[in-house]
């Protein structure tokens, strides 16, 4: 018992002295706060000095482990008509035959461009503005004399971008 009770006493006392070192720190932070130095008088000279510039709304389209079977084009929702700073961070594929399977992108010019499974990281060109982005799945079993046959697949994906107008 007296081997519990000393545990005990070493506890409480650098509890205690914890508590006192916490409330001395504390309490000089908030005369730093204070100091008439530190207040501003005159709000309006800010904002000569200070200019803050918005960040431009960066949004993100995504889908995780989306399953499906046979073939699949899945368009996505574009925030404002055009998509610009477009940047896929990832797209992945699986099933049979899914290196068939893209991420189209249809350009402001009318261009069209696929990006296939296993890009990460691609980024265009800022200037470029995408009006429609689409996912095309594909995962079928192909066969010369019977036609093909669907099998099942997932798709991943990952794309930023920047909306504009």
């Amino acid at each position: 018992m007296v081997k519990s009770w000393k545990s005990f006493a070493v506890g409480a006392i650098s509890m205690l002295v914890f508590i006192v070192a916490g409330y001395m720190v504390f309490s000089g932070m908030e005369k730093n706060f204070t100091t008439p130095e530190n207040r501003v008088e005159n709000p309006e000279s800010l904002s000569n000095i200070i200019t803050i510039t918005p960040l431009p709304s960066l949004r993100i389209i995504r889908g995780s482990e989306v399953p499906f079977e046979g073939s699949i084009e899945l368009r996505q929702a574009i925030a404002g008509r055009f998509a610009q700073n477009l940047a896929i961070v990832n797209f992945q594929a699986t099933g049979e035959h899914a290196e068939k399977s893209a991420i189209k992108i249809v350009w402001e010019n009318g261009e069209v461009e696929k990006v296939y499974p296993g890009t990460k990281d691609k980024k265009f060109a800022p200037e470029r503005r995408a009006s429609a982005i689409s996912v095309l799945g594909y995962s079928m079993h192909e066969r010369r004399i019977f036609g093909d046959s669907s099998r099942k697949g997932t798709l991943t994906w990952e794309i930023r971008y920047e909306p504009i107008e």
